[in-house]
């Protein structure tokens, strides 16, 4: 028996709608076995939306920290982003999206401290880095070990619930920590923002080009589904001696800017990799307060000030 090797360019790879309208009627749809799920959902109104609408209106920016990949330092990115802000006196909220990974209690220093119900739906806990407001299937764990072998449905099913029944209160920000991909995490915060517009999205990567690779179907990602842009992140750019503070490459450098020039979107700049930031991040203490001086927290804090005035413009 004859056997060959499989061509991806034999292969019709066709994509979800981006508009949920859309769903289970366009062309792409027929012969999908999931077809009369997106039907059924489509067909009739979200009875939720007037309630999430409410609860994000609240909010003045929303910011999603997004890649596609794996590895390149999301999770990081979006912790020191909102202690930055905080830290400038801004009231801020810090949501992580990330069902089976969750990052951001560790690093925000709220481990074990559980979500409580009230009346008035989930109170986020309190981070002690500048009274942050913080949220993530991390704390609904009973134990960090605890592995969610959840399929897409249900991922989707906890999502609307962190958005409909937090309260936030007022915020000046909100950051939301995605999972890497551009999958059912994605469409599903993207689809409950719709209607309050996100304010846009800040793709980060790491400096290889391997990392650019994966890193642009994100950014195709986000023009197909009308979320803007606000910058391109290179993170882990250099390593940071602890010695002397002298930042040697070594790895191999560029992505971001090649990323940039290729999608026509703004280059916020690089980021180090200071092994002082993380054990301070690991350890659950704030940058601002252990290291403000760090190379790469000077570097973040003009990186979310460009970000906010750009906001504001």
């Amino acid at each position: 028996m004859s056997t060959q090797l499989c061509d991806i360019e034999d292969v019709e790879i066709e994509e979800c709608p981006p508009d949920t309208r859309d769903a289970g009627t366009a062309r792409v749809c027929e012969g999908c076995p999931g077809k009369e799920l997106c039907l059924s959902q489509v067909s009739k109104p979200d009875p939720d939306q007037q309630v999430i609408d409410t609860r994000l209106r609240a909010i003045k920016h929303k910011i999603l920290v997004l890649s596609g990949k794996g590895g390149v330092g999301k999770s990081s990115i979006a912790a020191m982003m909102s202690q930055i802000l905080a830290s400038d006196g801004h009231r801020v909220g810090l949501l992580d999206v990330d069902i089976c990974g969750p990052s951001i209690p560790l690093l925000m220093g709220v481990v074990n401290q559980p979500i409580l119900d009230s009346q008035w739906g989930w109170k986020p806990v309190v981070s002690p880095h500048g009274n942050i407001k913080t949220l993530s299937v991390g704390s609904l764990l009973s134990s960090g070990a605890q592995a969610i072998v959840w399929r897409g449905p249900r991922k989707t099913a906890l999502i609307r619930r962190m958005i409909k029944d937090t309260l936030w209160g007022r915020l000046d920000d909100l950051i939301i920590d995605t999972p890497p991909g551009t999958s059912d995490e994605h469409l599903t915060v993207i689809k409950l923002l719709a209607t309050t517009k996100p304010d846009g999205a800040v793709i980060v990567t790491s400096p290889q080009m391997l990392s650019a690779g994966v890193v642009s179907r994100e950014i195709r990602f986000c023009q197909k589904m009308d979320i803007p842009i606000l910058g391109i992140i290179e993170n882990m750019s250099g390593f940071c001696c602890p010695c002397c503070s002298e930042v040697s490459q070594i790895f191999s450098s560029g992505a971001g800017e090649y990323l940039s020039e290729k999608y026509d979107v703004p280059f916020l700049g690089v980021v180090p990799l200071d092994p002082q930031i993380t054990t301070v991040q690991e350890s659950g203490f704030n940058i601002e307060d252990v290291c403000p001086n760090s190379p790469v927290v000077v570097k973040m804090r003009k990186l979310v000030l460009k970000i906010i005035e750009d906001l504001q413009k």
